[in-house]
């Protein structure tokens, strides 16, 4: 009688904490135009305390303007889009040979700091090797772009000329 009695109320605990969690969604949130900007405190070697005003990731949307447009027989395809990022594979005659990517770093100074002792430059931005198929350039120090190729006939030369491609004086301007 008694593991009858607790059995019930175990399954009746578990669907209340089932509804429970269910019931507990994403709240509806209003879209602004104003720019948002996060705080971040930080403590020194000293002891005291530091605070710096970080503005808020750029929503996808705002920067697939950026990308370049489709190029005789290259065609620019998005597959990915949230706050802070964009990525679209480029195709050429339908096969992918390129991942192109679009990054705000407002909130990743880490990756940024990668960049102060690059000597390498793609026009006037500092760029970064990653791996043998990925080239990154920073715009505007915020904004990292990555050319990535997926087909051996997408180069390194090839990569730098794509950044070219890119609003890269838009991007940098964007707030």
């Amino acid at each position: 009688m008694h593991i009858q009695k607790f059995r019930i109320s175990l399954f009746a605990l578990l669907v209340s904490s089932a509804f429970l969690f269910s019931c507990g969604g994403k709240k509806k949130t209003t879209e602004t135009t104003t720019e948002t900007t996060t705080t971040e405190t930080t403590t020194t070697d000293n002891g005291s305390t530091a605070t710096e005003t970080m503005p808020e990731e750029v929503e996808g949307g705002a920067l697939n303007k950026f990308f370049p447009k489709e190029d005789g027989a290259y065609k620019v395809v998005y597959n990915q889009e949230k706050d802070g990022f964009v990525q679209a594979s480029l195709e050429l005659d339908g096969k992918e040979v390129a991942t192109l990517a679009v990054s705000d770093l407002s909130t990743n100074m880490d990756t940024k700091a990668k960049y102060e002792s690059s000597t390498m430059k793609v026009g006037d931005y500092p760029a970064l090797t990653k791996g043998s198929k990925g080239t990154t350039i920073l715009v505007g120090d915020r904004y990292q772009i990555s050319i990535r190729s997926k087909d051996d006939s997408f180069d390194e030369n090839m990569r730098k000329s794509w950044f070219e491609k890119f609003d890269l004086s838009g991007l940098a301007n964007l707030k």
